[in-house]
């Protein structure tokens, strides 16, 4: 990775895209920094949109949508878009029939309810009642000190089901097959906003800060991870091109700030 000092001006020149993890990547010790606040008002006074991709639940989205100035949400690990109208209403479009994912997320929820017995540490996360299409399982967020242990366990014994499961800085994550961050922030891109896949990779810069951001990493030529990262790499397979020197939210509004004078001159 290269400092965030190496990212050529020109390449901030076209941007017109910022897609972003939320947690401990827009915020910082589990608050939203002002200084995070303050850069996506100036990205979006200066025409650039900004669209998370989390595995937060729907819930949570559906407040992020309509609270921050964002341009919509991808929502529970690329299982929704939440987008709005011109006149600011809101609309979800599922990765399939909402049905169908509601009925998987059943079945889900079962299989994991029986892993869990194994791990007394780790617990559904408090989300859980406020999610339409995964599971999340806390190990980082309300359960203190991080369960890294019996998480990275967990992952194994729900990898050996055939499940399909992936761990953000806080949580694990379980969803159904076939699509993940980046299939629908590609789904959204081009169906959306109407991009091709060479102005998606001219267009759109990522920035993450864990394992669940891989899929964008390796996609996503203009890519960055928050300082933050740096406890994640040594299990990654895709890291980001650049890093900033700042962790989450803080190292955000320091992406910002470098792309916005970037594009000054």
């Amino acid at each position: 990775m290269h400092d965030l000092s190496k990212l050529a001006s020109h390449d901030c020149k076209d941007l017109r895209f910022i897609l972003t993890d939320f947690d401990d990547t827009l915020t910082w010790e589990g608050q939203l920094p002002v200084e995070t606040l303050r850069a996506l008002a100036a990205l979006k006074e200066n025409g650039i949109k900004v669209i998370p991709v989390t595995g937060g639940c729907a819930g949570w989205s559906d407040m992020i949508a309509r609270a921050l100035p964002v341009d919509g949400v991808i929502t529970e690990g690329g299982a929704c878009f939440i987008g709005k109208t011109l006149d600011l209403h809101l609309t979800y479009e599922f990765w399939r029939e909402e049905s169908t994912m509601r009925a998987e997320q059943a079945r889900l929820l079962d299989e994991v309810n029986k892993v869990l017995v194994q791990f007394p540490r780790l617990k559904l996360a408090r989300d859980q009642s406020y999610r339409l299409t995964d599971v999340a399982i806390d190990y980082a967020q309300d359960v203190k000190p991080a369960a890294i242990e019996e998480k990275n366990a967990c992952l194994l014994a729900l990898t050996a089901l055939g499940l399909n499961v992936k761990a953000s800085s806080i949580h694990i994550n379980v969803c159904s097959e076939g699509y993940d961050k980046f299939s629908m922030a590609q789904r959204v891109l081009s169906q959306v906003y109407g991009l091709s896949e060479a102005e998606q990779q001219e267009q759109v810069l990522y920035v993450g800060d864990a394992p669940n951001d891989e899929s964008m990493f390796a996609r996503f030529p203009l890519c960055v991870g928050v300082a933050n990262i740096a406890e994640h790499l040594s299990i990654m397979t895709h890291r980001p091109r650049y890093k900033t020197t700042q962790p989450g939210g803080l190292g955000f509004a320091e992406l910002a700030d470098f792309v916005l004078s970037a594009r000054s001159f």
